[in-house]
Order: structure tokens, then C-alpha cells, then sequence
């Protein structure tokens, strides 16, 4: 796994060597042009001072080179020196008959030619003697180009060399510096207890670690919350379930050292009816748990039809509804929405049981789906005691019971409703049912 220091900095010594080479080069020709050009206007001087020893002879050019000019002229410490002069059609004037002419210039040129398999720089320049065009040509070998092209490359190379390990020297520091935040942010996070889930601060963050620091501050919140709802469970749970279960333990005792036989199966099955309402207190309080948002349940959603799980309702609690001689009805059009079957279903037991367990006998429950001014909604009304208008806001708290209410309820049922309503972007509103009697609990989805 590459680190992000080393990451850094192999990318950044790629492009330094990159820039490097293009440096290298730059340097090169920016330095060997003018030398070039030096060596190339003392070819020209020579040509020009050659063209001075053009004579006539009968009427044609000649060059008159005496030895000791001839020896000035081709003086070099380095390189051998040659020249000729030609008419415009090639044809030797004088000079060096082996030094290959290179053809007709309109004004001075220069030429890279062979002699005897060694390169020459040639200088040709135009020089008109009585009327005609001449081609006087003065070349010389590449020794001392090279010299100076050899002293060139090395001296770019080494500045460039030099400048490289300056800049990857400042660049190594620069990373430092650069991955310091990173640094104070991991030794933050490494010092915090286990325990604390509160935000990270963003104060002098650099811009470019603060999506990074909000997306851990995202994840922290959501931790915190599953956490708190981890703790709100135990907490529910314990004062639920304590004392039930002291209870059921007492019975067991008496059970156990009562000798009439009528009132041990009393105990037994006031035992069982106890062991009832701590599986059911034991449910809700499972499934209150799972309604949360902080139990990440998005990616169950699918599309789900309301009016097929009401419907499957009235089948599952037909017998309830006639052990307690109440009429369970059903208004049910088609209503789809996204969300999660299981707890949508949940919703619909906790209302239809609520309304079951506190309507007396005799009443009704209806229940009904379908949409309504662009929303999909789900209602369960009765026409029991109804909710008073000043405890209509808490019956949603957990464990909350109306005073004086009956039925053996643990307060839990309509807290789950509106969980798994927030969970689906619903709201959930109570008000009296059909006139003024009763309540009717409406969920409203987005459509």
C-alpha cells in the first residue's frame, strides 16, 4: 500500500525530472546557438578575407595564396580548416579541389557536409568579381563544436541536477507541512476516549480535509445515535421487564409452596397471562428498536402495497376483534408506497390493536387507506373514550398511558407508530373520531 507521503512525492519527482529534461534541453540549445554562431561568423571573416585574393587572369578569376597565407588561413588548434572558391556552376576557381561544393547561395549559408567520412561545418558565401558570381567556401571539422557541445550538456546537466535536489529537498519539506493537518487530525482522533462521538472540530482545517472531516462527523452523529438508542433500549428494557419478571419469580415461590391445587393452576396461569405481557412488552420493545434511524434500514425499502397489508389484518385479527364483541371494519383502496414491508405492517398492528384494546364492547374500529389531496395515508378510527385534546401530543411518548385509561397496555404501541412514520417521511396526527367520539389516528406518507 502506498502512503500518501510517498505518493506524493514519486509523483513530484516524476514531474521534476520531467522538467528537468526539458530544462536540460532548453539549456542546451539556449547556450550552444550562440557559440555556433561565433564559430560559424569566423567562417564567414575567413570566406570574406579569401574573397580579397580573387584575381583575373586572361580574363578569368584566379586565387593567388601564398604558402604563408595559406598557413594563417588554415591556423586552428583544433580543427582542420579548408576552403575553395567556385564559379556558379561548380567548376574550382582555386583552393581545395576535394571540399565538395554545396551549391549556389543568394546570400551567406551554411552547410553540414563529409570529407573522408569527417563532418565539416561549410560557410558559403557569394562574391561577385567582374560580373560574375562567384562561391567562396570555407569549412572546417566539428572538433571544438563538440568540445563546447560536451562542456555545454555537462554544465545545464549539473546546474539542473543541482536545482533538482534543491527543489525535491523543498518539496519533501513542503509535503511535511502540507500533511500536518492530517497529522493533528489523526493524533486527535487516536487521543479521543472511546466514548466520545462528538463532532471533530473544523476550525483552521484546510479547505481540503473538511468534506473529509464532515463525512466523519456524518458517521459520528449516526454512531452516537445508534449508540443513545442502544442505551435508551437497556433502559426501556430494564424498567419494563424488572418488575414483571419480580413478579413472575413471587408466583413461581408461591407456586411452588402452595398445596391446594385450585390455587396453584390460579397462580399458574396468572403466570402464564404475565409471561404474555413480557413477550409482548419484550416485542415492542424489539421492534421500537428496529424502527429507529439509527438501525439503517434504506436499503430495505421496495415498493410496498398498503391496502394488501391492512388486508391481511382483518384475517389476523378477526378473533381479537370478536372476543371483544367490537365490529372490525375495513375502507381499503389501493395505496402503494416505498418503504419497509415489515415495520409498515408493524405500523398497522399497533394501530388496529390500540383501538382494539380500548374501544369497548359494542363499539367499532374501521380501518381504511387510499389517497387524499396528493398524499397516501393509512387511518384507524374508533368510538371508544377518545384521547382528551390536552394528551393527545404525549400519547406518542414512550411508555406514556392516559390517566384513568383501561386495558393492560405498556405504553409503547403508538411510540412505534410514530417511529416507523418518521422512518417513512410520514406524519402521524389524532383527533376525534366520527362525532366527537373516539379517536381517529391518521399516517399521512408523501405520495
Amino acid at each position: 500500500m502506498t502512503g500518501l507521503r510517498s505518493g506524493l512525492f514519486k509523483w513530484l519527482l516524476a514531474a521534476s525530472a520531467l522538467l528537468l529534461l526539458g530544462g536540460v534541453v532548453g539549456d542546451y540549445y539556449t547556450a550552444i546557438e550562440p557559440a555556433n554562431n561565433a564559430f560559424d561568423n569566423a567562417l564567414t571573416n575567413t570566406a570574406t578575407a579569401i574573397s580579397a585574393l580573387i584575381e583575373s587572369e586572361n580574363g578569368k578569376p584566379v586565387l593567388r595564396v601564398t604558402a604563408r597565407t595559406d598557413t594563417a588561413l588554415r591556423t586552428d588548434r583544433h580543427d582542420l580548416i579548408y576552403f575553395a572558391v567556385f564559379r556558379g556552376d561548380g567548376q574550382l576557381v582555386g583552393g581545395d579541389a576535394a571540399l565538395p561544393f554545396v551549391g549556389r547561395c543568394i546570400d551567406i549559408c551554411f552547410r553540414d557536409a563529409r570529407l573522408a567520412d569527417e563532418a565539416l561545418r561549410v560557410a558559403n558565401v557569394p562574391y561577385l568579381f567582374d560580373g560574375e558570381q562567384l562561391f567562396v567556401e570555407v569549412a572546417e571539422t566539428t572538433n571544438k563544436r563538440k568540445q563546447m557541445s560536451r562542456r555545454v550538456t555537462v554544465a545545464t546537466v549539473a546546474v539542473n541536477l543541482v536545482v533538482l535536489v534543491v527543489a525535491l529537498a523543498l518539496i519533501g519539506l513542503g509535503i511535511e507541512a502540507g500533511l500536518k493537518p492530517v497529522d493533528t487530525l489523526r493524533e486527535a482522533v487516536a487521543r479521543r476516549p472511546a466514548r466520545d462521538l462528538t463532532p471533530l472540530p473544523t476550525d483552521g482545517v484546510p479547505l481540503e480535509l473538511r468534506p473529509l472531516i464532515e463525512a466523519l462527523n456524518r458517521k459520528l452523529a449516526l454512531l452516537a445515535e445508534s449508540v443513545s438508542s442502544q442505551e435508551r433500549f437497556l433502559s426501556d428494557a430494564a424498567h419494563q421487564l424488572k418488575t414483571p419478571l419480580a413478579a413472575l419469580k413471587s408466583q413461581l415461590e408461591l407456586a411452588i409452596g402452595d398445596a391446594d391445587e385450585a390455587a396453584r393452576r390460579r397462580r399458574l396461569a396468572e403466570m402464564s397471562a404475565a409471561l404474555d405481557r413480557v413477550a409482548h412488552v419484550a416485542h415492542q420493545l424489539l421492534a421500537l428498536a428496529r424502527a429507529e434511524p439509527s438501525a439503517g434500514l434504506h436499503a430495505d425499502r421496495q415498493p410496498v402495497r398498503l391496502d394488501a397489508i391492512l388486508g391481511r389484518l382483518a384475517d389476523s385479527h378477526l378473533d381479537m376483534a370478536i372476543a371483544g364483541n367490537i365490529d372490525l371494519g375495513f375502507e381499503l383502496e389501493a395505496a402503494g408506497i416505498e418503504g419497509v414491508p415489515w415495520l409498515l405492517r408493524e405500523l398497522a398492528v399497533n394501530l388496529v390493536e390500540n383501538a382494539l384494546n380500548y374501544t369497548p364492547p359494542g363499539g367499532h374500529v374501521t380501518v381504511r387507506c387510499g389517497q387524499r389531496e396528493g398524499r397516501v395515508f393509512v387511518e384507524v378510527e374508533d368510538d371508544g373514550p377518545g384521547i382528551p385534546p390536552d394528551e393527545r401530543s404525549r400519547v406518542f411518548e414512550r411508555f406514556y398511558r392516559i390517566r384513568g385509561s383501561v386495558g393492560d397496555g405498556c405504553g409503547l404501541g403508538l411510540a412505534i407508530v410514530k417511529e416507523i412514520a418518521a422512518l417513512h417521511a410520514a406524519t402521524v396526527s389524532v383527533g376525534a373520531g366520527a362525532g366527537g367520539r373516539g379517536a381517529r389516528f391518521t399516517v399521512s406518507f408523501p405520495a
